[in-house]
């Protein structure tokens, strides 16, 4: 679930509701957790919105102005069936639900919404169109994020310099054996001759934002991964 929410931090979602009370308290729940929302108050101006901002997730109510959600569903699937989707519904509205799937929705979630449910709805809905969620747990609450190239601590982005984040990203890469000094050199300086002391100050300095455990260092040769932390 961590890893699954580190990734909304990257995605765009649409959020399609015609009551005001419900659109500002889910909106807010959602900015927590997404890098965007874009909401829309009826069918047709999702579905404007969805046109304009191509966003990577659709949550959308059923019952809704201009156009219900089931039609918003249907105009999107003529040519998407990529975008996941997910259907806010009520009890009453089973007889819709039926309807529903046969539109490919990955989802739906029952009114009033549950944070939990909610969480767990967009999360599975997300996973079919990325199994691979280019996440890499370095050791507890700690990830690097492949597709972004950021390191994550509980959720939050930590800084790195760009001699930090180079050396970071050939550890990452090299992490099932250790990376001489002279290789490490010559990866990020090709062009300039370096000595020691500037790889341990930069190793040094990726310590002390991630931890001393994380980067082990292999006397006379060069450094490695902790690989035993990131399983």
């Amino acid at each position: 679930m961590v890893k699954n929410l580190l990734v909304l931090k990257n995605k765009t979602v649409l959020f399609a509701e015609d009551d005001a009370i419900m659109r500002e308290q889910t909106t807010e729940i959602l900015s927590m957790i997404f890098k965007k929302v874009y909401v829309a108050k009826d069918g047709e101006e999702a579905y404007d919105l969805y046109e304009d901002e191509k966003p990577d997730l659709i949550i959308t109510d059923i019952k809704m102005p201009k156009k219900d959600g089931l039609k918003l569903i249907k105009q999107i699937r003529q040519k998407d069936y990529t975008t996941p989707i997910v259907l806010l519904t009520s009890f009453a509205d089973s007889d819709m639900l039926i309807n529903a799937a046969n539109l490919s929705i990955d989802g739906y979630l029952i009114k009033p919404i549950e944070f939990d449910q909610l969480i767990l709805s967009v999360c599975s809905a997300i996973q079919r169109t990325q199994q691979d969620l280019g996440l890499i747990k370095l050791k507890s609450d700690l990830f690097y994020n492949a597709s972004t190239q950021e390191i994550y601590y509980k959720g939050d982005v930590i800084t790195f310099g760009a001699k930090e984040q180079e050396l970071l990203l050939l550890l990452l890469r090299n992490r099932h054996k250790t990376i001489t000094k002279e290789e490490i050199a010559a990866a990020l300086w090709p062009l300039d001759p370096i000595c020691d002391s500037a790889i341990k100050n930069l190793i040094l300095r990726i310590r002390k934002k991630l931890g001393e455990d994380l980067i082990v260092s292999v006397r006379g040769i060069g450094y490695r991964l902790n690989t035993r932390m990131m399983y």
